[in-house]
């Protein structure tokens, strides 16, 4: 409930608002540029969305592809295609040493453990329907050497308009690469891996969020589906090489077999 104090400061605004003329005006226009900027907004996030080749009106529904548009500034594929993973390309600083925690000198040798450099909540138990995005499931291919899905990796990104190779690492088999916006110039972070299995990982991370970055569009968390959609084009992009080398496979086991009488 109102207080009498309340109801009063709104009756005198209200008043305020219909009976003086310059208050009036500095309403409407306030209320005609607030449509403005939302106008605009809804046309920049539609634009946007379409250049990624992005939409809201796929799993897991409207309300939650909008949600995660405009608060993750970051995507991963993993292996349930969870909207939760989230990319991390730094790897966590090392703890500090301490007197207690040096190594005696002949203790046996503890080999290193893996940095995680992602967030990837997949792997506990599968991701409930309503956060699972077809675009960030894992996409794996059996049976191919490692040392080609590399190679086909590479000749995707150097395929796609606006991908380039930051640095190239085939000692661990990961790309790292930069996505440059067509309009705006924007640029994302894009980091390919392939995995002993046969998967082939990506996580893609908006420029904007990258440590020191000291622009004023960092405080804005959302990247629009840009992020979701890097990942989804270069799995569209590699897909039908990896269906080339599948049917160039099929086609030397074929050849093999003897001829049937």
């Amino acid at each position: 409930m109102f207080t009498p104090a309340e109801i009063v400061i709104a009756v005198v605004i209200l008043a305020a608002l219909i009976f003086v003329p310059i208050l009036r005006r500095l309403l409407g226009l306030i209320i005609r540029l607030a449509v403005f900027f939302v106008a605009v907004a809804i046309v920049a996030a539609g634009v946007t969305m379409i250049l990624n080749n992005e939409t809201i009106f796929e799993r897991p529904g409207i309300g939650q592809r909008v949600e995660r548009f405009l608060t993750k500034n970051s995507a991963a594929a993993s292996t349930t295609g969870s909207g939760s993973v989230t990319c991390v390309m730094e790897a966590p600083p090392p703890p500090p040493v301490t007197a207690e925690a040096k190594p005696r000198r002949h203790a046996e040798k503890k080999e290193p453990q893996m940095q995680i450099t992602r967030n990837d909540v997949s792997k506990a138990e599968p991701a409930p329907l309503e956060d699972v995005y077809p675009e960030l499931i894992r996409r794996s291919f059996p049976g191919i050497p490692r040392e080609k899905l590399f190679q086909l990796s590479t000749d995707t990104v150097n395929s796609l308009g606006g991908w380039k190779i930051a640095k190239s690492n085939p000692s661990n088999f990961t790309l790292d690469c930069v996505y440059t916006s067509r309009f705006f110039k924007f640029e994302d972070d894009v980091r390919i891996t392939v995995e002993p299995s046969g998967d082939i990982d990506v996580c893609s991370r908006s420029g904007l969020a990258r440590p020191g970055t000291t622009s004023l569009l960092r405080y804005f968390p959302g990247d629009l589906g840009s992020n979701v959609g890097h990942i989804k084009q270069f799995y569209e992009a590699l897909e039908p090489k990896m269906d080339e080398v599948y049917k160039e496979e099929q086609d030397k086991q074929n050849a093999k077999k003897p001829p049937q009488h």
